[in-house]
């Protein structure tokens, strides 16, 4: 019965040469071994190989070393060849990719957070960039011997999130983590840059009012319905036709148009949800040719809103419903679902996706969500899909020559 043995072979250096991979290749042809993994980069004319050989027999050895070595000194590269240790090689079954997004890479915070990973019985298996714009962008994939509690993990990282100002994305390593097919987005402060029924208050006279009502909603300090309620019945006398200028003009978030555009590229279906009015989303459905809109109806009477809401009030808990429910209907399953939103009652309808964003949130929803995006543009997102800013770009000159 023959043996085997493995070795992890790394060749390294600067090299001017193109042909150095199939040099290496054609040396090896006639030997008895096999490839089983390999990893090569090539970056600003300095080259990294990584191969995993397994020998059939020990003789094999001197004969692979003598061959690498003579094509490594032509190169002028560095040769190791390192034996590995004998064990049972079994795939993981709980993987996982963590997507860190920062302006910044000081290694202070690395440090900080693969100390925190280790302390967690959490394996780095790998790390690799990700092409992005002014943007450090990298993918760390991650074995575990038990599955992640990925949102008890996210709100152990949400001081070094703060102190370094990075966002940070953890789901399965699986097929579904880029190829999504759903995405619901919250409207006021996510979709667009405005709090909408803020802005109706000044037509009221009750500005400040309803502001301070609103933050203690979104900081969970207050329950939705009620907060609702409360703002709604202060709009009283509001004109109809001051709320559809105010529309005309609505705010979008940096990146929406992008983000958009490219996801339906791809054959996303988007919707949006609100604890808002439909007034506001219908005419952003529209306006963006969304798939979906759902939000509160307003009563008008007379040309003015009478400060009441007609049929049932929705909420954070009914955002989620319609979240499962339209997955259902597209015969989608909760792995390719994405949800995006700012604030408390957002928290059931990103539990409800298998990639939850907390879009420039509120405390009490990054304390919980299991991702966090606090860039100013909403198309940044696309990096939690493994989408590169060489990718988006080929989508774009795509569009030019239609």
């Amino acid at each position: 019965m023959k043996t085997t043995q493995n070795f992890l072979i790394t060749i390294q250096g600067a090299t001017s040469e193109k042909d150095v991979l199939e040099r290496f290749t054609s040396q090896l042809e006639r030997l008895s071994f096999s490839i089983q993994n390999m990893h090569f980069l090539n970056f600003q004319s300095s080259l990294f190989l990584l191969m995993h050989f397994e020998l059939a027999e020990s003789s094999d050895k001197k004969s692979l070393t003598k061959v690498l070595d003579k094509v490594a000194k032509h190169y002028k590269l560095e040769l190791l060849i390192c034996q590995l240790p004998e064990s049972s090689i079994t795939s993981p079954e709980n993987r996982y990719i963590l997507t860190l997004l920062s302006r910044q890479l000081p290694p202070e915070l690395l440090t900080k957070l693969f100390r925190h990973l280790r302390k967690n019985q959490l394996c780095v298996t790998e790390v690799r960039p990700l092409d992005a714009d002014d943007l450090h962008v990298f993918e760390i994939k991650i074995h575990a011997d038990q599955p992640i509690e990925r949102q008890q993990l996210m709100k152990e990282l949400l001081e070094l999130k703060s102190e370094y100002q990075l966002d940070l994305a953890l789901q399965a390593d699986d097929l579904f983590r880029r190829n999504k097919r759903l995405i619901f987005l919250d409207a006021d402060m996510t979709f667009i840059q405005c709090e909408m029924i803020n802005d109706m208050s000044r037509f009221a006279g009750k500005e400040a009012e309803v502001a301070e009502i609103t933050q203690r909603a979104m900081d969970g300090k207050i329950q939705f319905n009620e907060a609702l309620q409360q703002r709604v019945a202060l709009l009283k006398g509001v004109r109809l036709s001051d709320l559809e200028r105010l529309i005309l003009n609505i705010p979008y978030t940096p990146g929406v148009e992008r983000l958009v555009y490219i996801l339906k590229t791809l054959g996303y279906k988007i919707g949006i949800v609100s604890g808002g009015f439909t007034r506001v989303i219908d005419h952003i459905k529209q306006r963006f040719n969304l798939d979906y809109g759902f939000a509160n109806t307003l009563e008008v009477k007379n040309g003015e809103l009478t400060g009441r809401i007609l049929g049932d009030i929705l909420d954070g808990h009914q955002k989620g419903v319609i979240l499962r429910e339209v997955a259902h209907k597209e015969k989608l399953l909760p792995e390719q679902v994405i949800a995006v939103g700012d604030g408390a009652n957002d928290l059931e309808m990103l539990s409800s996706a298998s990639l939850g964003i907390a879009f420039n949130a509120k405390r009490y929803l990054r304390e919980r969500a299991a991702s966090s995006l606090s860039l100013p543009n909403l198309d940044a997102l696309l990096y939690f899909l493994g989408i590169s800013k060489t990718e988006i770009s080929g989508l774009f000159e795509q569009k030019t020559l239609l």
